[in-house]
């Protein structure tokens, strides 16, 4: 469908599409998708739009405000922005853009964790899968056939996983490069057994507790706290299934308090308890 809007070229084009029920309660769906070429006029602001935005940078640059931020976003760019708060973007020199809309699953949560991570533009750099896809899915609905919700489903989480591996990508160290995060995970790998807390883990990499605490979980989506337990019970399902030790004896070997505390700790984690863990047939 070809486009008639302020600042849009004529070659640019747009597709939109309305979600079955099943689509809205179960998987992404798609909203609406194109390919824009603009030129400088083109300008978008709007209170509310009900959907979820990725946007690749095809050529060009522009310019995208969310959140009282502003951000640049250039050639291989990616912009993703949760179009249901206050937004606009703009391009005073022009700019070819893949987009699509989307909502629906667990679309409020991943934004949410991407957004932290890296704010509303990402360089791609080498990363291919994700204009891969936005090409795919505008090939679909440029040939106006019916589109698979399954299918498009499939393609929009493929899509939002990928930013989730770059972000973890970001926490690799470099070769000579103290990197905290890491240096707390190695720590609380090899001393989980011991008593740990927010203090004893942030003096080991020697930072303050708060800002220790906000940058593990920004890179690793745990809590410190958290994050230990999660050491502790993968340690402890090794055991429960690869020795004859007693839950209490388990407990003790892992680091919890005691056992009542392990146990807790299990259940609510895992979802049964440590002896039903045992028991159950892999």
């Amino acid at each position: 469908m070809r486009v008639h809007e302020k600042g849009v070229l004529e070659e640019s084009e747009y597709y939109f599409f309305t979600p079955s029920n099943l689509a809205k309660s179960l998987f992404f769906h798609l909203i609406c998708t194109g390919k824009f070429s603009c030129d400088h006029n083109y300008y978008v602001e709007r209170d509310k739009y009900h959907s979820y935005l990725l946007m690749f940078i095809v050529k060009g640059q522009g310019t995208v405000c969310y959140n009282d931020r502003v951000y640049t976003a250039k050639e291989n760019d990616l912009v993703i922005v949760n179009c249901y708060r206050p937004h606009r973007y703009y391009t005073n020199t022009g700019w070819t853009t893949l987009w699509l809309h989307y909502d629906g699953n667990i679309s409020k949560e991943l934004f949410e964790l991407i957004y932290d991570r890296f704010g509303c533009v990402i360089p791609l750099s080498n990363c291919l899968i994700i204009p891969k896809y936005l090409n795919m899915i505008l090939e679909d609905a440029r040939a106006c056939s019916p589109l698979s919700e399954p299918l498009m489903s499939c393609y929009i989480q493929r899509m939002l996983s990928e930013l989730l591996m770059l972000s973890y990508d970001f926490i690799v160290p470099k070769p000579d490069k103290f990197d905290p995060v890491l240096e707390a995970m190695a720590f609380i790998e090899t001393n989980f057994k011991e008593k740990l807390n927010l203090k004893v883990i942030a003096s080991y990499v020697n930072i303050s507790p708060f800002h220790f605490a906000r940058n593990f979980k920004k890179d690793t989506g745990y809590s410190p706290y958290e994050y230990v337990v999660k050491t502790r019970l993968n340690h402890a399902k090794m055991l429960l299934k690869k020795t004859t030790l007693q839950i209490k004896e388990i407990a003790v070997e892992c680091g919890f308090s005691a056992e009542s505390n392990f146990v807790v700790n299990f259940r609510n984690n895992v979802g049964v308890t440590p002896r039903e863990f045992r028991n159950t047939p892999f």
